[in-house]
């Protein structure tokens, strides 16, 4: 079981280091693992049956196996590819939505400007709403492939947040539709294009590894608040640094964060 867990502390390591300062995959890395864990878990309840197994008959090759069968799990969870999603089915209409919440699981979100809020989900998600709150929940642990939802969204305003899973986010807008997004416990890579910075937007994101990449108007404010956590910043174009009522306030804490940002649209 000792090599079992050095085995993992050593990729754990490796992971961290290759991602985040050689910097040779993106922080959405870390999507593909989680998205990866959700199919390929049952192989630790393998690992450790064959552990428990040699522990009983004492034979070497039983040992030996559960390391491969471990190692392998490991590999699996790197290379297998995800990028092939399923197809959403037919739209859902709601009105009186203030909050759009992402929960659990690991799927791909893409936004669109419509005249009404709409929302599509290949299967395996689950679409509910609470008062003025959308949930759109999936679940880690089914045997599905990765998932996708499409939302489409009308001239208003809302808020987003996204908990317990890995989410894929992409959006391109004539104008800002968020005044708030949240994320925590989770791996969220987020690409946003705004034409027009018309309403501010607060970004709040904790215990989670994070990857903004926004691309915004010519001279729009951002300013940025970390507590606790690695912060790898990057500013493109004619974007201003400023703590008095910016477009775009970030509050970070507990994470590892990459924030891209490009003026110039």
């Amino acid at each position: 079981m000792k090599i079992i867990f050095g085995i993992f502390l050593i990729f754990l390591g490796v992971l961290l280091l290759t991602t985040i300062f050689l910097d040779l995959f993106s922080l959405s890395f870390f999507t593909r693992i989680f998205h990866n864990l959700g199919l390929f878990w049952p192989m630790m309840l393998i690992t450790f049956g064959i552990y428990f197994i040699y522990l009983s008959v004492k034979k070497k090759w039983l040992y030996f196996l559960s390391v491969g069968v471990f190692s392998a799990f490991l590999i699996l969870l790197l290379v297998w590819p995800y990028e092939s999603v399923s197809t959403p089915g037919k739209y859902q209409v709601f009105t009186g939505v203030k909050r759009i919440s992402f929960k659990s699981g690991g799927f791909t979100v893409r936004f669109i400007e419509g005249e009404e809020l709409r929302v599509s989900t290949s299967s395996g998600i689950e679409v509910s709403k609470a008062g003025s709150n959308l949930i759109v929940k999936g679940s880690l642990w089914k045997r599905f492939g990765p998932k996708m939802v499409e939302v489409e969204l009308p001239r208003d305003t809302f808020e987003l947040s996204f908990e317990e899973g890995a989410f894929t986010v992409k959006g391109e807008f004539e104008e800002n539709r968020f005044t708030r997004v949240e994320t925590k416990d989770s791996v969220l890579n987020i690409r946003f294009n705004f034409q027009k910075m018309n309403v501010p937007l607060y970004f709040e994101a904790e215990d989670c590894v994070l990857e903004v990449l926004f691309r915004l108007p010519t001279g729009v404010s951002y300013f940025i608040d970390k507590k606790d956590g690695l912060l790898l910043k990057t500013i493109e174009g004619n974007i201003v640094e400023s703590d008095f009522n910016p477009h775009l306030f970030f509050k970070l804490k507990d994470g590892v964060f990459r924030v891209h940002l490009e003026g110039g649209i």
